[in-house]
């Protein structure tokens, strides 16, 4: 209390002899002790706070680091500011447990980069997430781009990180040409065009089992075919009303595999092949065709030089030949509602919403956009074809996005043992539908209690 007194007369008196030597000086132009005036001593004030500024923290995949442009963001947005963004990256494998972690226990980061669609529902945005239905850029989205990012409550709680990406089956189109072959779009034409590739001593369609996801594209590029033929599917699949195996689209894509492999159209070193290997085989042309999405785009000429400019893509054939792309959307940057630094963290966003930031994105990434304002140009070939899926309107959305279950290894391990024929085709179908039920129990969803 004494030392409170002492400093209430000392500040008295320092305002006292501030008065008395003022006299002299003209209105508005108050000295301070240093001999700067009031508004100089503010204005410094106001540059040493901004100089300092708040940190905002980001918590993100390590895997996101690069993709998502966050240092060039941070590097930017720090400048204009005079804040500061700490990005904390985590490994992939134990982002999802840590984040669900932080949330329980208040230690959230101010902002993290997360999922969309189904595989968002663990946020419980209402009771974590910050709304930003508000926010200016949403105006700025198209229909799809805002499809995606909207949640169930009609709220939008996720600003897109990045664009539009598809999953179908990637192929090199001079190869196609050079035997005089066209897109296949029943299964019929598919097998008609394998034999003809296998005639001319090139690999229809290349496997790489030494890195396993690339093989779970085959579900990615067949789902959309799948859930086209059953419109009302998926509802029931999320509540537990029907099984996998109890489709038969889905039944059959296991007889197709295994018809892949017993009429020789699949690489015979699939074990052991690699995802490398399999952009090497069909950008240099000696595969035709491989699973996988979009995205992967930029990574064959990479690998092999002479295959810029010859990736297409196209949506899995069908039976009667509605075939039809699976588009994903992009993941995005969430608030947490725990954070302090709100409106800094709005302002981050809102910063890299700026049509200079939103097409440095596009530029860097392999995918279409979901704004407005910005095109993705100067479109590789494989995003121009599927580009024209999407303005068709010949898409669905990616299971990933749609089930409420992410596919354990056990489920996806399904497709490895039907092409090394290790089990049945209906057996595998099975494993598949088994195994998502599983976890669906695990996770305590309703219809799988």
């Amino acid at each position: 209390m004494k030392k409170r007194q002492l400093t209430g007369v000392l500040l008295c008196a320092a305002l006292a002899a501030g008065m008395l030597a003022g006299c002299g000086q003209k209105a508005g132009t108050t000295e301070t002790a240093g001999g700067q005036t009031a508004a100089e001593s503010q204005k410094e004030n106001q540059g040493e706070k901004k100089a300092k500024g708040v940190t905002i923290t980001v918590g993100l995949k390590a895997s996101h680091v690069e993709i998502s442009n966050i240092e060039t963001f941070k590097k930017g947005w720090e400048e204009a500011t005079g804040n500061t963004v700490d990005v904390q990256a985590i490994d992939d494998d134990q982002f999802d447990s840590l984040l669900q972690t932080k949330m329980s226990t208040n230690g959230m980061w101010d902002i993290f980069i997360g999922d969309t669609g189904t595989q968002a529902a663990s946020y419980q945005h209402a009771k974590n997430l910050v709304d930003l239905s508000s926010e200016p850029w949403v105006a700025n989205l198209t229909d799809t781009g805002k499809e995606f990012v909207t949640h169930s409550d009609g709220k939008i709680y996720c600003f897109p990180n990045g664009g539009v990406n598809s999953f179908g089956i990637v192929y090199n189109k001079e190869v196609f040409e050079k035997n005089g072959l066209e897109v296949p779009k029943t299964f019929e034409e598919f097998n008609a065009v394998c034999d003809t590739l296998k005639a001319a001593g090139i690999t229809p369609v290349y496997v790489s089992m030494a890195d396993a996801w690339t093989v779970n594209q085959i579900i990615n590029g067949e789902w959309p075919n799948i859930l086209a033929a059953n419109p009302d599917v998926l509802e029931k699949l999320n509540k537990n009303e029907i099984r996998w195996d109890s489709l038969p689209e889905f039944n059959d894509l296991y007889v197709r595999m295994k018809g892949w492999v017993d009429n020789g159209y699949v690489n015979s070193d699939m074990a052991t092949a690699t995802y490398e290997m399999g952009q090497k085989a069909i950008a240099s042309g000696t595969a035709a065709m491989m699973y996988m999405g979009d995205w992967a785009d930029p990574e064959y000429a990479k690998t092999e030089p002479s295959g810029k400019g010859k990736i297409g893509m196209f949506a899995a054939p069908t039976k009667d030949g509605d075939s039809r792309l699976a588009i994903a959307g992009p993941g995005g940057y969430y608030i947490s509602n725990q954070s302090a630094n709100v409106d800094a963290a709005k302002d981050f966003l809102n910063y890299m919403a700026s049509d200079e930031n939103l097409k440095l994105n596009m530029d860097t990434r392999a995918c279409t956009s979901v704004w407005k304002s910005v095109d993705a140009e100067n479109l590789s070939v494989t995003l121009q074809d599927t580009q024209s899926y999407i303005d068709q309107g010949l898409t669905e959305i990616h299971y990933n996005q749609t089930y409420v279950i992410t596919p354990s290894d056990d489920a996806n391990s399904s497709f490895l043992s039907v092409l090394l024929g290790q089990k049945s085709p209906e057996d595998c179908a099975k494993i598949w539908s088994d195994a998502v039920i599983v976890v669906g129990k695990q996770l305590g969803f309703d219809g799988f209690k």
